[in-house]
């Protein structure tokens, strides 16, 4: 596609709606909607003419659930950014990217991962019978900041994007110095699924492994065979580090499934007779009741509406099904809106 067809007034338009859901209430977005059709038809000019530059990046850091810098740009940046995503990162790369890479992709996600995950559990034990069922769990050492520009705009080139699209591909990449990608933009999360695809493919079709899934940074092997699990771990270590320029970190590490695995805020666990327990950890519990008070609290200033409850409500269920936490959290949702009709009705 050329600029000009990616970034048509409908494109933009389209890309609006989606970065103002739950954020209507922010200056940015209000600032933006008051002129909505002359910044959108300015967008498209600039774009198409390629004269666009992007705005200054916006750092600030979050400690949950680890402290974190995030980089945030401008309003109408993050607009240009979903519509590039939308309508040529996702389609081209969705296509290029295994079953198991679960992270950002429609239909998958944190609770897609946790399936695969115990259905790998399940086969495994039902394949092995045998308690001596191990996991090899691996993470990138600060992967958004160590993703080398170099290897990642040769990996952009071997997808078939076209002229104008790779020029927009570089723009975004070089706007943000000469390492790494911001944890703020939404190319990169696709930038992330996309650069570790090779370490995918040397995992499932060099050391043919067949118990595999992968969110973002954290993915997780399971065997029944340890030294498998070892020689794996140092084939993955090695190509990270001569190919990708990035290294495993300490969090590293080969265990029994017995004994349990932490993966996406949750321990998993496989009891001798086949059955999963699936429980929140301690400090995702805290986060969530933290996460929630400020929720509660938005709520009933009218910050935030109901609209934007219903969407954290539906990420809960997406995250929490199947768990008593979700019945928890349910309950707590129901009371909070009680609680607003209350507050409404008195004043």
């Amino acid at each position: 596609m050329n600029l000009k067809e990616i970034f048509s007034f409908e494109h933009l338009m389209e890309a609006h709606k989606l970065c103002r859901l739950s954020k209507q209430h922010k200056r940015g977005a209000i600032m933006f909607e008051i002129e909505l059709g002359r910044n959108l038809a300015k967008l498209a000019e600039e774009l198409s003419a390629k004269k666009y530059k992007f705005g200054k990046y916006r750092q600030f850091t979050i400690f949950d659930p680890k402290k974190r810098l995030i980089e945030a740009l401008p309003y109408k940046d993050r607009v240009v950014l979903m519509c590039f995503c939308k309508n040529v990162l996702e389609p081209v790369l969705n296509n290029r990217l295994i079953y198991d890479n679960a992270a950002s992709r429609i239909g998958k996600g944190s609770g897609f991962a946790i399936k695969r995950l115990h259905e790998f559990m399940s086969k495994l034990y039902i394949n092995t019978r045998s308690p001596d069922i191990y996991f090899l769990k691996c993470d990138i050492a600060k992967y958004f900041q160590s993703i080398n520009h170099r290897v990642l705009i040769e990996k952009l080139l071997k997808c078939g994007f076209s002229d104008d699209e790779m020029w927009f591909l570089r723009l975004v990449i070089e706007s943000h110095g000469d390492i790494g990608v911001p944890l703020g933009n939404q190319t990169s999360q696709w930038f992330a699924l996309l650069y570790l695809n090779d370490v995918d493919r040397l995992v499932k079709e060099r050391l043919r492994a067949r118990y595999y899934v992968r969110y973002m940074d954290d993915f997780i092997l399971l065997s029944g065979n340890k030294a498998f699990l070892q020689h794996s771990r140092d084939e993955i270590a090695q190509y990270c580090e001569q190919e990708l320029k990035l290294r495993l970190n300490d969090k590293t590490q080969i265990g029994k499934l017995s004994n349990g695995l932490d993966f996406l805020g949750f321990n998993h666990r496989l009891l001798p007779g086949g059955k999963i327990i699936k429980k929140m950890r301690a400090s995702s519990r805290k986060r969530q009741q933290r996460y929630l008070k400020t929720i509660a609290r938005f709520y009933l200033k009218n910050i935030v509406d109901d609209e934007y409850l219903e969407i954290r409500k539906n990420a809960f269920k997406a995250h929490l099904s199947g768990t008593r936490e979700w019945e928890r959290v349910n309950r707590w949702f129901a009371a909070l809106k009680r609680r607003k009709k209350q507050l409404d009705t008195t004043f």
